[in-house]
């Protein structure tokens, strides 16, 4: 994590707003924040933190934390900081408190906004992932990135559970926690076998033996199969030869019956060959005229039929095309008048339309006369309503000078809300102190009855009953696991064989097995003395909890009492330089709340007086602008009027001048329905004229072309039927010399035989067939007689023939069908006995396999290769830091891992011997967890692959010597070669002077801290 921006208001000590840009400070490598105590520079950390996280070192959620975080003159508190996360993507994060205006207490925590910077713009996101984001959790921010007050020896004295949870976290070493990988590889073996043995289960049954019975039963089946294959084809091949002989017999019996039926219809069938012949000649020869006489008689009718038509329309046509000839020529005469009366009919509307300009000219005359007195009558109110509104403004003005002053009256009334608040205030807050001195009472007397030693020191009087009880149980829990690792490792070798493979490493040799003993004994009792041991803590977490509960209530209390004590004399004396302020005697005296009453009141009165007057004043502007407006409309509706008069009179004399035919004068005086009724008579005439002339004219020329076509339709079917009767003649004369020829009376002779209708393809077709056909079965019987001349049939040797191949036929098939059966028995048998070896073979290594899991089952719970690969993520994390912390003593200590992987000190100076780092003085503890938190926080980013590396410091250069501050300032310098960003917080004026760029904070009693940058 990388910062950007951190922008800070309301938080503690920063009443203003402050803005830190972390890029020049990034930059240099090397910076810090410098200032007094209690300046607000721990501040800019817990900002960055509880930005981010929403957790604060100093505060809990019990602790009422909105309220005591915010600046007690502000009303708001924000944080607003912008960073680079560990694959270099930018993000902001926004939180902001607000101040109840009512309830001076109550501070509401708004939601916190994660920005994502996305194409150039801030983008919110959904989830507020920070650990995702920043990609570690609160807790070890503060042990690798950002270390507060109070937390920089955490993981050096950290118990050996705590830090190797700490350690599995950072380094994500839950990936070597193969208890439950193994678990359920375990899980799905023993699945598999289970289901393997249901499996053999099913082939219990199947064996050699069974196999061997099939095939033997199959052997003598198909000797018996074969044998009666034989016999029946022996048999079957005699009854086939009889049957053949009965078959010819049978068949010469049918053909013989055949013949007969066939012979008795030759007669029949030579009549249909002599009536086909004559049908085929007088076919042939009278068809066709008969069809040409038929076709000319009915042309004949038709044309005939046509003529009578024709010859009476045209007499109907003609007679109606006399009367419209005469209609036509009456018409033509008024038709020749229809232009003239056209004109007439025009002026005559142009008439209508100036008798009604006339009466509008009357109406307009009218309105004129209205509108201008409209115009008199408004100008009048207009000038009254405007000498009122003046006197009215001129009264309000007067009321107004007499009003008090508004900013006077409201600095008074704000003098005394004050004044009532101080006094509400201190009476509480000496309620509350009296409270608080009665609850410490009742504490102190539950403290005597906890009966420790130093009430004082208790959190190191129970920790170190703690320490002794974790040591302990982390000495006991390590002896158990490795006894467990050890036993477990013993019987997984004892289980080795050579030639098989191992299921860790896949080796077939094991030439150094490992030798144990038994250890159940010592595993026993060590777990017997791990359960007292974790009784005794049980005990003492429930003594502690007590404890802490009462001092924290005592500390509550107390802090209580001197807040408010420190509240009451501070508001004590707000009131008397409040009281000090007042100067507005000659108004209201001081402290005179009915006074203040009496005063408002009548200001109250006053202003009452000039809203009223102010009303009746914006009333009557209203009255003046509608009588303005009024008098705009009445002026602007005369003129209108005028514009209308003048272009009513120039219409009027515009259509006199286009009626040249009619006497204007003589209609002007007929009444309006005379001259309607007149204009009416005259549009339908003109109307009537031109629908009756089209109407005649389109008649006659319809009838005219009607009576043309109908008269030489007539002729042409006259025609027409002539020729068709002499063509007729002709034919009927050619029939008749046919008739002769042919020797046949008449020709409905020849019709009567030509009507059957004979189809002469099918009845040849039929004729021939019949022929074919019996001379087919008379060659047939004839054959069978020759081939049976010498041949007999014994019906009784074929009947029992017959039913013994029938027999044999049966015993076959039975035969076939067993001996099929037993075969696919067989082959059913092999393929269960091959799939029986396979999973004999699969069944032997699942059992192997099994038991391999089960035994990797065992070694892998509890943690114990986890805390193992801990051990050595710890000790490379030991020896990173030596390389710092041997620069920084001299080379006269060194740290080391003990044998419980606790922290321990190496003195070269007393013989190499190792010692407790609590032995160290807070110099030496300075240094070394220095160096371990440098070393620490440069693994954990080393796995981001970041260019850049960050890391903050907030204390312990105050407890160093020069020569000491100059070794530490040396080797945070050399950090920035590195690639490594440091910041470090410090009082300590020797180390500002040598950073290359510094922040300082300034706490300013009226305004809060204050933040400059200091450049070298």
């Amino acid at each position: 994590m990388i910062p950007i921006k951190l922008t800070i208001e309301g938080l503690y000590s920063y009443q203003e707003k402050q803005t830190i840009d972390f890029t020049s400070l990034i930059e240099a490598g090397l910076f810090g924040i410098f200032g007094r105590v209690g300046s607000g520079k721990s501040s800019i950390l817990e900002a960055i933190s509880f930005g981010l996280y929403g957790e604060s070192e100093r505060l809990n959620a019990k602790d009422n934390r909105a309220y005591n975080m915010m600046n007690l003159k502000s009303n708001r508190s924000l944080i607003d900081f912008e960073f680079f996360n560990f694959k270099d993507e930018k993000y902001r994060i926004y939180r902001e408190f607000k101040r109840n205006s009512k309830r001076f207490d109550d501070v509401k925590r708004g939601e916190a906004i994660l920005y994502q910077w996305k194409e150039g713009e801030w983008v919110p996101l959904p989830d507020l992932n920070i650990e995702g984001v920043i990609g570690l959790s609160y807790e070890n921010f503060k042990r690798t990135i950002i270390i507060p007050q109070g937390q920089f020896k955490e993981f050096l004295e950290l118990g050996g559970t705590a830090r190797t949870k700490m350690m599995q976290q950072i380094f994500g070493l839950d990936k070597f926690d193969l208890s439950f990988k193994v678990k359920g590889i375990l899980a799905e073996t023993k699945q598999n076998f289970d289901q393997l043995q249901g499996q053999l289960q099913s082939y219990s049954l199947i064996n050699q033996e069974l196999l061997d019975i099939k095939e033997s039963e199959y052997s003598k089946s198909e000797a018996l199969q074969e044998q009666l294959t034989e016999h029946f084809k022996h048999e079957n091949t005699v009854f086939q030869q009889l049957k053949a002989v009965k078959d010819d017999f049978d068949t010469l019996v049918l053909r013989r019956e055949d013949v007969s039926k066939l012979e008795a219809d030759v007669p029949a069938i030579n009549d249909k060959k002599q009536e086909l012949i004559r049908y085929e000649n007088l076919d042939k020869v009278f068809r066709i005229p008969l069809k040409e006489a038929d076709a000319i008689q009915s042309q004949w009718q038709s044309k005939q039929n046509l003529y009578a038509q024709f010859s009476k329309e045209v007499e109907e046509v003609s007679k109606e095309f006399v009367q419209v000839e005469s209609t036509l020529k009456s018409i033509q005469l008024e038709y020749a008048t229809l232009e003239q009366k056209k004109a007439e009919f025009y002026e005559f509307g142009l008439i209508r339309d100036i008798k009604k300009l006339f009466v509008q000219q009357n109406d307009i005359e009218q309105g004129m006369t209205s509108s201008n007195q409209l115009v008199k009558t408004a100008g009048d109110k207009l000038v009254e309503s405007q000498q009122l509104l003046s006197q009215k403004e001129q009264e309000l003005n007067a009321v107004k000078q007499s009003r008090l002053d508004t900013n006077l009256l409201l600095s008074i009334d704000t003098w005394f809300q004050q004044f009532d608040y101080l006094n509400k205030t201190i009476f509480d807050y000496k309620e509350s102190l009296d409270k608080a001195n009665a609850e410490i009472g009742k504490i102190e007397s539950q403290i005597k009855g906890l009966r420790l030693k130093n009430p004082s020191n208790w959190k190191n009087e129970i920790a170190e009953f703690h320490s002794l009880f974790n040591n302990k149980q982390e000495v006991l829990e390590e002896e158990i696991r490795h006894l467990a690792v050890s036993h477990q490792l013993t019987q997984f070798a004892n289980d080795l064989q050579q030639g098989t493979p191992c299921p860790l490493c896949g080796s077939l040799s094991h030439p150094n097995l490992l030798q144990g003993q038994d250890v159940a004994k010592t595993i026993e009792d060590r777990e017997s003395k791990l359960k007292d041991i974790k009784d005794k803590q049980k005990r003492l977490v429930g003594y502690e909890s007590k404890a802490r509960g009462l001092f924290e209530q005592y500390s509550f209390y107390g802090n209580q009492k001197s807040e408010v004590g420190q509240k009451y004399s501070s508001l004590q004396h707000e009131l008397q330089q409040h009281t000090l302020q007042y100067q507005w005697g000659n108004y209201v005296s001081l402290g005179d709340t009915n006074q203040l009453v009496q005063l408002k009141q009548k200001a109250s009165e006053v202003q009452k007086q000039i809203e009223l007057l102010e009303s009746h004043c914006k009333q009557l502007r209203n009255e003046v602008e509608q009588n303005r407006l009024s008098v705009e409309k009445a002026t602007s509706d005369f003129r209108t009027y005028e514009l209308t008069h003048t272009k009513v009179q120039s219409e009027i004399h515009s259509k006199s001048t286009q009626i040249i035919r009619l006497n204007l004068n003589s209609y002007l005086t007929l009444a309006d329905s005379l001259i309607e009724q007149e204009a009416q008579q005259r549009e339908q005439k003109i109307k009537w004229i031109e629908a009756e002339h089209t109407k005649v004219t389109a008649r006659f020329q319809e009838l005219s072309s009607q009576l043309t076509a109908l008269q030489t339709k007539c002729k042409s079917a006259e025609e027409e039927s002539k020729e068709l009767e002499s063509a007729n003649k002709v034919l009927q004369d050619h029939i008749a010399t046919l008739l002769n020829t042919h020797a046949i009376e008449s020709i409905e002779e020849v019709k009567q035989v030509l009507n059957i209708a004979i189809d002469i393809s099918e009845q040849r077709n039929f004729i021939h067939e019949f022929e074919t056909k019996l001379a087919v079965v008379r060659s047939q019987v004839l054959n069978l007689e020759e081939k049976l001349a010498k041949v007999s049939f014994d019906k009784e040797r074929f009947e029992k023939q017959e039913v013994l191949v029938a027999k044999l036929e049966l015993e076959l098939k039975e035969a076939t069908e067993v001996a099929a059966k037993l075969k696919g028995e067989i082959e059913r048998i092999k393929l269960d006995l091959n799939t029986k070896a396979k999973l004999l073979v699969e069944y032997d290594g699942l059992e192997k396999r099994l038991k391999n899991i089960t035994v990797l089952k065992n070694m892998f719970d509890g943690a114990g290769f986890v805390n193992y690969v801990s051990s050595i993520y710890l000790k490379n994390l030991c020896d990173m830091a030596n390389h710092r912390f041997h620069r920084l003593t001299n080379n006269q200590l060194s740290l080391q891992l003990n044998e419980n992987n606790d922290f321990e000190i190496i003195d070269y100076l007393n013989e190499g011997k190792s010692r407790s780092v609590k032995t160290l003085s807070g110099g030496q503890s300075f240094q070394v967890s220095l160096s371990l938190a440098l070393a620490l926080a440069e693994s954990v980013q080393s796995l981001s692959k970041s260019n850049k590396n960050f890391f903050f410091i907030d204390e312990g250069f105050g407890t160093q010597d020069t020569e000491s501050v100059n070794v530490v300032f040396e080797t945070l310098s050399n950090l920035h070669k590195e690639n490594r960003i440091v910041g470090i917080i410090s009082h300590v004026d020797e180390l500002q002077e040598r950073m290359p760029i510094s922040l300082s904070v300034v706490k300013d009693e009226e305004n809060g801290s204050m933040i400059t940058v200091n450049n070298v």
